[in-house]
């Protein structure tokens, strides 16, 4: 009966997530677009000026404790090479507490070539396992790292929704 009970709960939770609406956010000024879930709080913090956004589901009540959010990164980049790049960025993630990258690709979205990965670590702040969806390309001498974050525990339930969201980015002309 257990075992039915958390299979019917992943399923609706999965469900959720694939028809959570989302909205479309534009970056006139870096040229972006992306689609956020509608009712997430977004904007940038100009104490980090290389986060150009930053969008994290606010909690429905005081016993929800979920804390999914997104942010994406710009940082000028000497090198023009994709894999050179990417593999920087693993490396500057190994020095996180606990540190397991989990899985990489390569994915074109929207005709753009990225590079993905999914990493486990644990927050310092708070003690907890998380999961790290990012997803790295170049343009124009820029590096943009789009990168999703939830507690390890709701990975499984909430990347349908990540997928969703970084399945919208683009480039704007």
């Amino acid at each position: 009966m257990r075992k039915l009970f958390i299979l019917i709960t992943f399923f609706l939770v999965s469900l959720t997530a694939l028809t959570q609406e989302l909205v479309n956010y534009k970056d006139t000024i870096n040229r972006i677009s992306i689609n956020l879930p509608i009712g997430w709080k977004y904007g940038v913090n100009k104490n980090f000026p290389s986060l150009i956004l930053i969008a994290y589901r606010a909690p429905s009540n005081l016993t929800d404790t979920s804390r999914e959010s997104l942010n994406m990164n710009v940082i000028d980049t000497p090198q023009k090479d994709l894999d050179k790049t990417f593999s920087g960025f693993i490396q500057s993630l190994a020095d996180a507490k606990n540190f397991k990258l989990i899985e990489t690709g390569d994915r074109i979205i929207n005709g753009i070539k990225c590079k993905w990965l999914i990493e486990t670590h644990t927050n310092s702040q708070v003690d907890l396992q998380m999961h790290n969806y990012d997803f790295v390309t170049l343009k124009d001498g820029k590096t943009f790292v789009l990168t999703m974050v939830c507690f390890s525990r709701s990975f499984d339930s909430t990347k349908p929704l990540f997928d969703r969201i970084a399945e919208s980015f683009t480039f704007l002309n």
